[in-house]
């Protein structure tokens, strides 16, 4: 069964995807810093705070290899200089690896599951599948599934002009 929502201002959900949307831009804006002051070329990276993780160019892999984890190019040894200075930096702004609400544990579903959340303008959308029955969430419009995709299509065409 799938089902595809409205997530309302109202459900505690919505709150804590706008607080996980907050702190992705504030790790974001830090780590745009970050990358210039040590001199990544990469733009890529996993938001955590705790561990710095890049997604290296040749360039990156030619000066920062020696601190990288023999067996995982971009994750840097968590003694290596560079990592240190990222975690220094994320305590010293208070920042947290932000994470996107779990709608499977919301949802009380614990077999297979799968789900998005994403934002068009200042509305949340959702959907929700699993292999059993599942009530709606409080603040949980749902809609119907063409209109879901609808927004999907129209979002996804807005972006090409």
């Amino acid at each position: 069964m799938e089902k595809y929502y409205i997530v309302t201002p109202s459900s505690p959900i919505y709150k804590e995807y706008m607080n996980y949307k907050a702190m992705s831009e504030k790790v974001n804006t830090a780590f745009v810093e970050f990358a210039k002051e040590q001199g990544f070329e990469t733009h890529e990276y996993y938001q955590l705070t705790q561990r710095l993780y890049i997604c290296p160019t040749e360039g990156d892999t030619n000066k920062f290899g020696k601190y990288f984890k023999k067996d995982t190019p971009g994750l840097f040894k968590k003694n290596s200089p560079p990592a240190k200075a990222w975690v220094d930096k994320c305590q010293v702004l208070g920042l947290k690896s932000p994470n996107k609400p779990n709608l499977a544990f919301e949802f009380r579903v614990f077999g297979r599951a799968s789900s998005r959340m994403f934002m068009v303008g200042d509305i949340l959308y959702a959907s929700f599948r699993a292999d059993c029955n599942f009530e709606n969430l409080d603040g949980f419009e749902e809609i119907k599934a063409s209109d879901f995709f609808k927004v999907i299509e129209d979002y996804e065409e807005s972006l090409k002009h």
